[in-house]
């Protein structure tokens, strides 16, 4: 690589988004760019959540020119396995720490990669098992006038699976508004972002219970993992671990204390692509199921590698992403990555990710722009 370029992007939305732990006006990601010397530019994407990772921007920004540019700059691999070689000793240098920054970084190095050898990101990483994948929708903590808003998109788009942001006293009523107007055979299913004690949860996951949703996403805090054991155990329904899964060290005392039944995977959450695997793997080989969440606020950058990986995982629980035509005032490609009726999505043409970045965009959304070369 002969430059690295790190944008800071402040991206405002359309409207403010909502739930448990945040409400959300806007998103500030990292999207790194690497130049390889002969011209070319790979594109990656990171957003930073210090609630959720301990991740801070300034210590991401640092991390990224202090570490990860310095690492890469005048370095080219010969084949994908020597770069995944080399991007696995990367991660070692600090990613755990910085998972959003490895993640842009990993992922600009794989976007330049496929489109160098002409082959695109699933090949990289998969090889791929399908060539089209179905998203959910996701309806955040809002007045019921706003949930309607929500639901004519759901039924404009036939989508069948729905995920309610809950973890209010009107929980119920909203429930009983999404059943009245998506009717009884559309899978709904519910996340807390850390809302409830243990014995609170309970209680209000049975009280829900009879509107039939499909799974109850992080019920109690991050870090109360005898807590979510608890719940697990309490209710029928599975539990779904989000903010309590973060790193690999997370999924293995997860699994040890059999913790929950599904893994809400997220590229920038888990430290990229590679990461994300490995913790899917290691869901997969102890009975786990998973489900490939999103970043609220990311650009289709992100949501590109998402719909990569989902083309190689094969027994995905759920698929959320592909809202940046929805949520975002600027995306910065020509294309938005976007999903179509039933919310299908199709593999993306061209190598590498798939999509192409629009610098004057990037200009356009940059609080600030540092160039190690």
């Amino acid at each position: 690589m002969n430059k690295v370029d790190i944008w800071h992007l402040k991206l405002v939305f359309l409207s403010p988004i909502r739930h448990s732990l945040a409400t959300h006006e806007g998103s500030e990601n990292l999207v790194v760019q690497v130049t390889t010397a002969e011209g070319l530019s790979g594109y990656g994407e990171g957003v930073p959540r210090v609630f959720v990772t301990g991740e801070t921007l300034s210590g991401s920004l640092a991390f990224l020119k202090e570490k990860l540019a310095p690492a890469v700059l005048h370095n080219q691999w010969e084949s994908p396995q020597t770069l995944q070689a080399a991007l696995e000793e990367i991660f070692l240098m600090g990613a755990g720490k910085y998972p959003g920054a490895f993640c842009a970084m990993e992922m600009a190095l794989l976007d330049a990669a496929g489109k160098t050898w002409g082959v695109p990101l699933a090949d990289l990483i998969g090889p791929p098992v399908k060539d089209r994948v179905v998203y959910s929708a996701i309806i955040p903590l809002a007045s019921l006038e706003k949930v309607d808003h929500f639901l004519n998109l759901v039924e404009q788009y036939q989508i069948q699976e729905v995920k309610l942001k809950v973890g209010t006293p009107r929980d119920l009523k909203i429930l009983q508004r999404v059943r009245e107007r998506l009717g009884w055979e559309r899978d709904i299913r519910v996340d807390a972002n850390s809302a409830w004690e243990p014995g609170e949860a309970i209680r209000r996951i049975k009280e829900m219970a009879p509107y039939r949703i499909s799974a109850v996403e992080q019920p109690v805090a991050k870090e109360d993992f005898l807590g979510l054991k608890q719940v697990s155990d309490g209710v029928d329904l599975p539990i779904i671990a989000d903010e309590s899964l973060c790193r690999e060290e997370d999924a293995r005392r997860l699994i040890d204390l059999q913790a929950c039944r599904i893994f809400n995977l997220r590229l920038s959450k888990c430290g990229g692509l590679g990461a994300t695997r490995r913790i899917r793997q290691m869901a997969e080989q102890n009975g786990i199921a998973c489900q490939l969440g999103c970043h609220v606020g990311e650009t289709s950058i992100l949501s590109a590698a998402g719909r990569a990986f989902a083309l190689c995982s094969p027994h995905l629980a759920y698929l959320e992403g592909s809202f940046a035509p929805f949520l975002l005032t600027k995306d910065p490609v020509t294309q938005p990555v976007i999903f179509n009726r039933g919310g299908v999505g199709a593999a993306l043409p061209g190598p590498g990710l798939g999509v192409e970045v629009v610098v004057r965009t990037l200009k356009d959304l940059a609080r600030a722009r540092y160039t190690v070369a």
